[in-house]
């Protein structure tokens, strides 16, 4: 009896599986019917306004062959013009000889002879007028019938309540990208093989706080999706499938703050940096590092070897003294700021020749006391110089001429900056005595700053570089922490170097040509890569 009841139990578990099948049959069902309901309504669209553009087309056709007609019979009536009074001259030479033979008398004959043979004599030699305009007009269609088509219908076998994520179990971090695999699977819980057979939706909240998210469908039939948090904290991500949402969708994730590690350094020689300060990296990964003590440049590849040496001390042409920051204007030229000497020096990195120049010592237009900074604009059409001495950022045209200067009045005037970078038409600018970072726009009118005093997480003391990566991260070089601290553009902390970085002074920062960053260290005499 016991096992009569316990067995009864099982075929009733397994009737209310039977009753969950039939639902999702029943839902399936109804489902079918709506898509291919609003499937029917979008091939009724298409055809719509492929009527619509039909005759539109039409209208234009009708209307060229129109202009033509009104413009060729124009060009007819008036060469037909030319033509009727080109006749009715000729009528009237013939009558004028006529009467003149006939009705005058033989000394007015011979008085008229000579005009009028001459006046026959120009009719006869008048070209008569060309066709002005041809019949001949025909309408050829490039529009072949058979080869018409609305579109296709997508058909997809896909379970969405067995497809998969991967990756949802990665270490997220603030300002670095991340990648998700979503992997369509069939009822059998194969994947599936096949491209564009799917339809696959992704929503990240909060949106305002994600960048560059893309989506795109690999050649097994995966989809990639890429994206970066901008700052550290939940998120919840909502995947789609032909518009089914997965099993345990959305998903939460946690997004931490990043922590810079140290994965290498630049492969520097018994003594060869004196005292690095500005870095550059090219669009080859080519890097180039400003020697301060060195009074030189220094070149290495994109895997960190050392190239070769660039410039020596003195203040003739491609001489340089205490040059502090260095930035390209294209695979093989730079601009460095060459400080004790007061100027700009524009350096072929490939044969070390010297360039051009420009720039003095002094206080006046498109001159500096300490030039300490330079970069080109992002459209690279100037060249942004930061003049310390003057607290003052001066902008010139890439022969070096001076365009304007900002920073040095109103309310929110520079206290010896120290680094410039343009990014998106803008000008973020360290302000070393006020201990701050401050935005201008592409006219040097002050938009924001943010950051104050301390040596805490996101306070500002003895600020040195900084730079933006392709994410938008702002990195900040300090020497009263010694830190590399990473912000978002609006100034939120979302970033720091580790804790086991003993950094001696970190000076310049500089993003690669991935999501790797280098930084030169002043005191060490080191360049560290860290990601």
């Amino acid at each position: 009896k016991v096992n009569i009841i316990a067995r009864a139990q099982l075929v009733k578990g397994k009737k209310e599986a039977c009753g969950s099948v039939i639902r999702e049959f029943e839902k399936t069902e109804l489902e079918l019917e709506t898509n291919i309901t609003t499937a029917k309504r979008q091939v009724s669209q298409a055809t719509e306004k492929m009527m619509g553009k039909l005759r539109q087309l039409e209208r234009e056709a009708i209307s060229a062959l129109e202009k033509t007609r009104v413009s060729r019979i124009e060009k007819l009536y008036s060469g037909k013009a030319s033509v009727v009074s080109f006749e009715k001259q000729l009528d009237q030479a013939f009558e004028f000889s006529n009467n003149l033979v006939n009705r005058s008398s033989s000394s007015d004959i011979m008085q008229s002879k000579k005009n009028v043979e001459e006046r026959i004599e120009d009719l006869i030699k008048t070209t008569m007028p060309a066709l002005p305009a041809s019949s001949f007009v025909e309408f050829v269609t490039t529009c072949k019938p058979e080869s018409l088509s609305l579109g296709f219908t997508k058909f997809s076998e896909t379970d969405v309540q067995g497809s998969t994520v991967e990756g949802l179990d990665q270490n997220f971090q603030a300002g670095v990208g991340a990648e998700l695999l979503i992997c369509p699977k069939t009822s059998e819980g194969e994947i599936r093989n096949t491209q564009h057979t799917d339809r696959v939706e992704i929503h990240i909240d909060p949106a305002d706080q994600v960048r560059s998210l893309v989506t795109s469908e690999k050649e097994d039939g995966n989809f990639q999706a890429k994206f970066v948090a901008k700052v550290p904290g939940p998120y919840k991500i909502e995947l789609k499938i032909n518009g089914q949402k997965l099993a345990r969708s959305p998903f939460s994730i946690l997004v931490k703050a990043r922590e810079l590690n140290v994965i290498g350094k630049l492969d520097v020689q018994g003594g060869m940096l004196q005292g690095p300060t500005g870095i550059a990296v090219n669009s080859k990964g080519v890097i180039a590092v400003a020697d301060y003590e060195g009074h030189c440049i220094l070149v290495f590849d994109e895997t960190g070897k050392f190239m070769r040496k660039i410039g020596s001390y003195g203040d003739k042409n491609g001489q340089l003294k205490n040059p502090v920051d260095v930035t390209f204007v294209n695979d093989d030229e730079i601009l460095v700021a060459d400080q004790y000497n007061h100027r700009i020096q524009r350096l072929n990195v490939q044969t070390g020749n010297f360039v051009k120049s420009f720039g003095k010592k002094g206080s006046g237009d498109g001159e500096s006391k300490y030039p300490v900074s330079v970069c080109i604009t992002s459209d690279g059409r100037f060249i942004v110089v930061v003049d310390f001495n003057n607290s003052r950022i001066q902008v010139f045209t890439m022969d070096g001429e001076p365009v304007f200067e900002f920073g040095n009045s109103g309310p929110e005037r520079l206290g010896h900056p120290l680094s410039c970078v343009c990014y998106e038409e803008k000008f973020i600018v360290t302000d070393r005595d006020n201990n701050c970072v401050k935005v201008f726009d592409e006219r040097g009118q002050f938009l924001y700053k943010f950051g104050e005093k301390g040596n805490g997480d996101g306070r500002m003391n003895k600020l040195n570089g900084l730079c933006v990566d392709k994410h938008n991260n702002v990195f900040l070089c300090y020497g009263g922490n010694n830190q590399v601290q990473q912000f978002t553009l609006e100034g939120t902390l979302t970033g720091k170097t580790s804790s086991n970085i003993q950094f001696g002074w970190p000076r310049s920062v500089t993003p690669m040509l991935d999501d790797r960053i280098v930084v030169t260290d002043f005191r060490k005499k080191e360049v560290y890569i860290l990601k």
